[in-house]
């Protein structure tokens, strides 16, 4: 069943990104990174000056350690409090909202908040293979939108638990980031594949273009 399923995605519209297939090199820079700032844990900003791009370190730090980002427009968040909100699958929830999807959290850092009226509809799907994961996504926006650097923070996983869909994560305690990351537009790897979509068009069928199998 699962090999059907990953089939379907391959086929889908949905974006995608492959497996992490990173060089010795890329591996040592980045738990060089995590070492000297993350686990700290004092929640300064990382002086982040490798070459390669912001999404796998990301994803590699969320694979191989007990980590989980959360992207925001705000750079001077020193504790996240539990706020009401809504689960992906529609629950009502008082918490903190963490993801376990670098490229996620970065959609939500570069999407400008401010001025923006309207709905953001997203969806991020994983599915463990052999050689890793890989990652589906679909993001769509509306006409009102602007893009601007923003922030990811870095999560200790320990206080979350899973929210209404498998890379949602929240806690209903304070959390306090371990270390965070200035981020920009180009960063996020789909930028310039952003979906948009109308107001009067229905959420699911929005969100049921993007299964639409391509020819």
């Amino acid at each position: 069943m699962n090999l059907i399923k990953t089939f379907a995605l391959n086929k889908s519209r949905l974006l995608k990104a492959p497996e992490l297939d990173l060089s010795s090199e890329a591996k040592s820079e980045f738990e060089a990174i995590y070492n000297d700032w993350i686990t700290k844990g004092n929640g300064a900003f990382i002086p982040y000056e490798s070459n390669y791009p912001v999404s796998l370190f990301l994803n590699y730090i969320i694979e191989t350690k007990n980590i989980l980002v959360h992207g925001s427009n705000n750079p001077s968040i020193d504790c996240f409090e539990p706020k009401d909100s809504t689960l992906f699958n529609g629950k009502p929830v008082k918490a903190v909202f963490a993801a376990s999807d670098g490229n996620w959290s970065l959609f939500f850092a570069v999407v400008k908040k401010e001025g923006y009226s309207g709905s953001i509809r997203n969806l991020c799907l994983t599915a463990p293979t052999k050689k890793g994961v890989k990652r589906y996504y679909y993001f769509s926006v509306n006409r009102n939108v602007h893009w601007t650097d923003g922030t990811i923070y870095f999560f200790p996983k320990e206080p979350f638990k899973q929210g209404g869909i498998r890379n949602e994560w929240i806690s209903e305690s304070p959390v306090e980031p371990l270390a965070k990351l200035a981020v920009k537009p180009e960063d996020f790897p789909f930028w310039g594949k952003v979906s948009r979509h109308s107001e009067t068009e229905s959420a699911l069928k929005t969100i049921l273009k993007a299964f639409t199998l391509r020819k």
